[in-house]
């Protein structure tokens, strides 16, 4: 059994796929708790949380404090002494009370940690959170480490945001446990990612309802190349799949790059839950009032001019022409971005999407399809997922050092680069497999990037260095097709 649960901004959409797939929804109001109680122990869980995830990090500004390890001569925010070389020796250590000085009357809500070649050895950046420890917990302090990539600026500032949401995460997996424990987050490229992966790089969570629609509509359609159009209580989505893979891009936050990739969405303001004053808004003031809500929606718009969703007497104080003025609006505004793809197909997803694509196709003039299931296709691509991660490899031949993500792991000489890197296979697939992928997920490790170079000392060669990237790609677990 397959279960996927979404947790959206008006509703939390779950999916369970045994022998056939069944989908409902159920209102934020209710509590994930509700949402948790309808799946049954055994099979596999799979929970999309990126809405709670996004509240936070566009929301109001947490006050996070910064320890940076760059080493001599470098100067970025919360600089303090140590430092780790470019090939992971460690030429400088941490001066312990300078930490304990740093941390004592310190305010701030979370602590980032980050050195420069941590990637390479994350000695000095444990020292530092050993130390940090003594004054917050666990769940407010973040490393830099398990990002694994050496951009180091990049680093710093998605470990700030790793901080800024490590706790709420941490309260997800708690009362997640609590119901089910043997569960997955879905992540910003459509993996999945154990909770405790999760918890050392939260941001791999951010912004993932776009990933679970991506795969949930290539489920259900098995249509390579399309544009989705996802219609969401707060907004709609435009997520383009090519060869029935989404496009992925760098997530930039606050202006900044971070190391986050993402499935790549146009979003529109525009959703089921706009309310509509004067005009349709760019934001939801709570539910339809087919739905229980106080304000006149583009759902009650809907109704106003001849659908029947949920309780439509409720929408009769919406006046028609406003009605028709701003599903006109919506429409508009939609076709005006997907005329920008030229999308031969158009998929609808959301709960809307039986009564708007029919329209939005026609106007975009090219084909609209609904599959079975629509509603809830980003519950149904959370449940399909497979698991999926990404590892940073060093390789030292002359220090006979090798680590993972910073993470030591056993050296091993090789006969020559295919050795090498069959080696580094097989730990990437033992890290999947403890996560609890299945075979047949991982048999296609790729490498991402691969460099090598010799170090040459009175002329011959005395070591070779060679860093590659491994990684399973996210994308539909083969024990669900």
């Amino acid at each position: 059994m397959f279960a996927g649960i979404d947790i959206g901004d008006t509703n939390t959409d779950i999916a369970i796929i045994d022998s056939q797939i069944n989908t409902y929804k159920v209102p934020n109001a209710d509590g994930l708790d509700n949402a948790l109680s309808m799946i049954s122990p055994g099979g596999r869980l799979a929970i999309s949380t990126s809405q709670p995830l996004n509240e936070i990090i566009t929301g109001r500004s947490v006050d996070i404090r910064t320890i940076c390890i760059p080493g001599p001569g470098l100067v970025y925010p919360g600089t303090v002494k140590g430092a780790v070389s470019h090939r992971g020796d460690i030429v400088e250590p941490i001066d312990p009370e300078e930490i304990k000085r740093i941390m004592k009357g310190q305010h701030a809500g979370a602590v980032a940690i980050a050195g420069k070649f941590s990637v390479r050895n994350d000695a000095l950046e444990k020292q530092v959170y050993e130390i940090v420890s003594q004054f917050y917990s666990d769940e407010q302090i973040a490393i830099s480490s398990p990002i694994g990539s050496l951009n180091f600026p990049a680093r710093i500032h998605t470990t700030r945001l790793n901080a800024r949401v490590k706790g709420k995460v941490n309260t997800l997996i708690k009362k997640i446990s609590k119901v089910n424990p043997d569960f997955y987050f879905v992540t910003s490229t459509g993996g999945l990612s154990s909770p405790a992966r999760a918890l050392d790089n939260p941001m791999l969570l951010y912004h993932s309802s776009p990933a679970t629609v991506a795969n949930g509509a290539y489920y259900l359609s098995r249509i390579d190349n399309c544009l989705i159009v996802d219609i969401g209580g707060t907004t709609t989505e435009l997520v383009p799949l090519k060869n029935g893979k989404p496009v992925y891009e760098t997530v930039i936050i606050d202006g900044l790059k971070t190391l986050v990739k993402a499935v790549s969405a146009t979003g529109i303001p525009f959703g089921g839950d706009s309310c509509i004053r004067t005009d349709i808004c760019p934001f939801r003031a709570g539910s339809s009032r087919a739905f229980g809500g106080g304000e006149p929606t583009l759902t009650d718009a809907l109704n106003v001019i001849g659908a029947r969703i949920g309780d439509f007497e409720r929408s009769e104080v919406l006046d028609k022409n406003m009605a028709e003025e701003a599903v006109e609006k919506y429409l508009d505004t939609v076709v005006t971005e997907i005329r920008r793809y030229q999308p031969g197909v158009l998929i609808g997803t959301g709960y809307l999407a039986h009564y708007l694509l029919s329209d939005i196709a026609e106007r975009a003039k090219t084909t609209g399809i609904v599959p079975e299931h629509a509603a809830s296709a980003n519950a149904v691509g959370a449940a399909v997922s497979k698991i999926s991660l990404e590892v940073h490899i060093h390789v030292d031949t002359e220090r006979r050092r090798m680590t993972l993500n910073g993470t030591p792991y056993p050296y091993k000489d090789a006969k020559d680069e295919d050795d090498l890197i069959a080696y580094a296979t097989e730990l990437v697939r033992d890290i999947a497999k403890n996560e609890g992928a299945p075979e047949e997920d991982i048999e296609d490790i790729r490498v991402l990037y691969y460099s090598s170079f010799d170090v040459v000392r009175g002329w011959r060669i005395t070591a070779k260095i060679t860093d590659m990237i491994l990684a399973v790609a996210p994308g539909i677990s083969v024990e669900a097709l």
